[in-house]
């Protein structure tokens, strides 16, 4: 006695969940597109969110070769209505670019423009202070390195001016902050 013969083929997204519709647009969200690096990464990971308020399939298509959809081998993402659904990408390297979102016949319904940034070397602070019961304006400046590590020791300097206006008195100072 033998079994009759079982196919098994994988879901395709085209194949799951309810039927789509041509999409016209989607929104993409948040607004501004945009990441930086960090510290000690020269790769890192893009991701924002698609909605639609129906069912359908988009094309997303990224114009860099820096950036790599982590998706299906055809950059087919299933939007289904009224639900969030995240586009993940792979940064290869700092830089500006487009993705574009096509639906299913190929049109272009949306562009998707995003700013991937180096990370930090260094962090720059600047302030302005009035105090009108003693009289005294004060202005400083600082700038601090941004540790490679949780291990690395942060090392920051800044200046820093006053004036006292009832006395004519200008000071200053300066100062070295290393902390580990």
């Amino acid at each position: 006695m033998s079994a009759p013969a079982i196919t098994v083929s994988p879901a395709t997204a085209a194949s799951s969940g309810p039927p789509t519709v041509l999409a016209r647009k989607v929104l993409v969200q948040p607004e501004r597109i945009e990441m930086q690096l960090p510290v000690g990464y020269t790769t890192g990971t893009l991701v924002f969110t698609l909605f639609s308020d129906v069912n359908t399939e988009v094309v997303v298509r990224p114009l860099d070769s820096r950036l790599k959809f982590r998706g299906a081998g055809n950059n087919l993402l299933r939007l289904n209505a009224y639900t969030l659904q995240t586009a993940n990408f792979v940064v290869l390297e700092a830089h500006r670019g487009v993705i574009e979102l096509l639906n299913t016949r190929g049109e272009v319904i949306e562009k998707v423009r995003y700013t991937v940034v180096p990370h930090k070397a260094v962090n720059q602070s600047a302030n302005l202070s009035y105090n009108p019961f003693s009289g005294q304006v004060s202005a400083g400046y600082s700038v601090s390195t941004v540790p490679a590590s949780s291990l690395a020791p942060n090392i920051s300097a800044g200046v820093g001016m006053g004036y006292d206006i009832q006395k004519g008195q200008l000071g200053g100072s300066v100062y070295l902050n290393v902390r580990w």
